[in-house]
């Protein structure tokens, strides 16, 4: 998940018997993915936040360490996926919920040596599980090494590399980690999103605009534990197994709050609004004037409703906002003044609709910055208010 950074060659499980085996060269080093001769312990290691985008939340692995001396510990990535296919069709994948990611077994000295590059800090948990449990781990773990058993579609919130972390656990410990996981996490997915992205407060902005009503509701516990964080808390919790600390970051620290930038959203948005405002109240330049007001926002529904067409991801899929940005917006320039200003009222009673409804609530999203830009740009297209100051001066 926002590790879903490290770059990855796909990795083939070879088979001995009914087993994933032999030794395997990821790109960490070499490997062996197969069963022991004892049963495991296994363990959960969790990575904290690094200075790259994609690793703003953190990460996680589980590791199966054997207690061989002549065998190295081998710990499972769930976040991997083949970041050589070029960046437009990376995109255009993820978006349209096709990006397939898989499982590599890394060493345990070639992990922690990178996440320590990446100056991240590193907290391990030893899960106490029955021998047979982790029997049960290590079976789950081995056998996702076959492509057709454990590759997945990525989707951020709902079956990421950590989700797939908290699954294996709670069905190896009997279902111990899903007790009492139905209550409500305190935090939206949104709030959870913004401590994330602190660092990033244009990306908050953005996210009004480009991120639906799945992102404000109050997920149960066991949902949250999509984040590698909370999956950490809730395995102390569950297990008693106290996060050890293997390394600190020497970096300043990632903060987890801080400005939004939606100030400045809506500032943009306004100032482009300025020209149209001027141009209504002189009767100059509309048409140029309504081109630097409506296109931006035509070009915002334009990419808001290709997204939601075409993807299968519910954050993008169920976007609030819309109902305010319509591709239909890139017309405005080119219609009559007639035409334009029976286009523009039907476009502010859909705007002071969806007002309405984030007033009593049935809207979810932080829309009023988006409905504000949105408001002023119907508003002032609607109306002609060079009339209506003539007729002031004429009093």
């Amino acid at each position: 998940m926002r590790a879903l950074a490290i770059l990855g060659v796909i990795v083939a499980a070879l088979a001995v018997g009914a087993h994933p085996a032999a030794a395997q060269h990821g790109r960490m080093g070499l490997v062996e993915a197969r069963p022991g001769d004892t049963p495991p312990v296994v363990q959960l290691y969790t990575f904290g936040r690094g200075a790259l985008i994609f690793e703003k939340f953190g990460h996680t692995a589980l590791c199966l360490d054997y207690n061989e001396p002549e065998r190295e510990t081998v710990c499972f990535n769930y976040g991997v996926t083949d970041f050589t296919i070029p960046g437009a069709t990376l995109t255009w994948r993820f978006i349209r919920g096709k990006q397939v990611f898989f499982v590599e077994p890394i060493p345990l000295s070639g992990m922690m040596a990178f996440y320590k590059r990446e100056d991240r800090t590193i907290w391990r948990q030893s899960l106490p599980l029955t021998a047979e449990q982790a029997r049960a781990a290590e079976a789950k773990l081995l056998g996702d090494l076959d492509p057709k058993k454990g590759s997945y579609i990525y989707d951020h919130f709902v079956d990421n590399c950590t989700t797939r972390l908290r699954d294996i656990i709670d069905t190896a410990s009997g279902g111990k980690l899903k007790v009492d996981s139905d209550r409500r996490f305190p935090l939206t997915l949104r709030q959870m999103g913004r401590r994330g992205l602190a660092e990033l407060p244009p990306l908050i902005a953005f996210a009004d605009f480009a991120l639906g009503r799945y992102l404000d509701q109050r997920p149960t516990v066991w949902q949250a534990m999509f984040h590698p964080f909370v999956l950490r808390d809730e395995v102390e919790a569950a297990f008693g197994a106290k996060p050890e600390l293997l390394y600190e970051r020497r970096g300043p620290p990632i903060p987890e709050d801080g400005p939004t930038d939606r100030p400045y959203a809506i500032l943009i948005g306004l100032v482009l609004m300025l020209p149209l405002l001027a141009s209504r109240l002189t009767g100059r330049f509309e048409r140029a004037a309504l081109a630097i007001a409506a296109i931006p926002a035509g070009l915002l529904g334009l990419v808001l409703w290709t997204v939601a067409i075409i993807s299968t991801i519910p954050t993008l899929r169920w976007n609030e906002a819309l109902f305010l940005y319509l591709p239909l917006d890139l017309a405005l320039p080119f219609l009559g003044a007639a035409r334009r200003a029976k286009y523009a009222r039907v476009r502010l009673g859909m705007v002071i609709v969806a007002s309405l409804l984030c007033a009593v609530g049935l809207f979810k999203q932080p829309l009023w910055i988006p409905i504000a830009i949105a408001f002023a740009l119907h508003g002032l297209t609607s109306f002609e208010l060079g009339g209506l100051l003539g007729r002031r001066a004429a009093r």
